[in-house]
């Protein structure tokens, strides 16, 4: 009975163990991933990367190889917090390719009249000096005997190799016997090609003297830029208000929502004024931003007012601003670098 007894008692415990063994659970057949030799793939394909080939985090470190703070976590999320958000697509990639910008000046030429005299290839050479893509001038005559009856727009086209479009806002009778009409407006010298142009009358009292808009659209690399040019009233803030207004109008109704645009000039204003405060809804100044100094440019041998500027639409991204002193002029000219982003970069 015995010996029965403990072979049943074998018996069992054999079963016990087959069981055992039969049952226990078997690794996972996994292959061998590329992301570590002889353990689990790891993800690959734009799932495994963020924004512009970053990793994304995850266990292994963040955007920079170091840790994110949570397991999960990518860049911006709950699981990270500090680091960035990072962009869609870095921002350069929207720039267009420019090393020096696009350079716009505006420069109140004062008919090319110095102390001395006429000196217009003078003025030619401070605008050559300060090389500019888009020059907008004011106080520009053609045909006057203050400045030896020179057509002022077309001898400085001529001479800077650039296109040249002229907004004439006075005209007179002959001032000698033989010699066309004198005329006094403001002008714009452009690299770029022009498309197009016109020049529209701004708002004046009887007994003042007629002021322009002048616009071209030109052709930045295919694409539109407006380009607005004017000298306002000098007398009475009331009219510089109701001149910027018309600006604004002429401005929304010529330039789309889409066109980058520049509106500068001789405002005959101060950034505190009245008139500026009209700009502020729809053009920016890039002076706070990019300015050096205080942008001063009256009289131009010691300034004490801030009257000419380059303003901008959003879609162009200020980079550098100076008032550059003439020697012949009676204002400083102002001088603005842009770089210029591509349609749909989020401006």
């Amino acid at each position: 009975m015995h010996r029965g007894v403990h072979g049943l008692f074998a018996l069992v415990a054999l079963a016990t163990i087959v069981s055992l063994v039969v049952l226990w659970p078997q690794p996972a057949n996994v292959p061998e991933g590329p992301g570590r030799p002889g353990g689990i793939p790891q993800p690959t394909g734009p799932s495994a990367t963020g924004p512009s080939g970053l990793p994304t985090g995850g266990s292994s470190g963040g955007p920079t190889g170091g840790p994110t703070g949570g397991a999960t976590g990518g860049p911006g999320s709950p699981g990270s917090p500090g680091l960035p958000t990072l962009p869609t697509e870095p921002a350069q990639t929207c720039i267009d390719p420019a090393p020096d910008g696009l350079v716009v000046l505006s420069f109140n030429i004062h008919g090319g009249l110095g102390a001395g005299g006429q000196d217009l290839e003078r003025i030619a050479r401070e605008i050559k000096a300060w090389d500019a893509d888009v020059v907008l001038l004011q106080e520009v005559d053609r045909f006057r005997a203050r400045s030896g009856f020179v057509d002022q727009p077309t001898w400085l086209g001529t001479r800077l190799g650039m296109n040249a479009v002229y907004g004439r806002n006075v005209v007179r009778l002959p001032e000698r016997r033989g010699a066309p009409r004198a005329e006094y407006g403001t002008a714009l010298l452009s690299r770029l090609p022009v498309r197009r142009w016109e020049n529209r009358m701004l708002p004046r009292q009887r007994g003042q003297e007629q002021r322009g808009l002048l616009r071209a659209t030109l052709d930045l690399a295919g694409r539109p830029l407006d380009v607005y040019n004017t000298h306002l009233q000098h007398t009475r803030g009331t009219i510089r208000i109701a001149q910027l207004k018309a600006a604004r109008r002429i401005v929304a109704r010529r330039s789309g929502p889409g066109t980058p645009f520049v509106l500068g000039g001789d405002l005959n204003a101060t950034p505190d004024s009245p008139a500026l405060g009209v700009t502020r809804s729809f053009a920016l100044d890039p002076w706070p931003v990019v300015g050096e100094g205080e942008g001063l440019t009256v009289p131009a041998r010691v300034p004490r007012r801030r009257i000419d500027y380059v303003l901008h639409s959003p879609h162009l991204l200020p980079t550098s601003a100076q008032a550059l002193r003439s020697a012949i002029s009676d204002h400083r000219a102002v001088r603005v670098t842009f770089d210029v982003p591509r349609p749909g970069c989020g401006r």
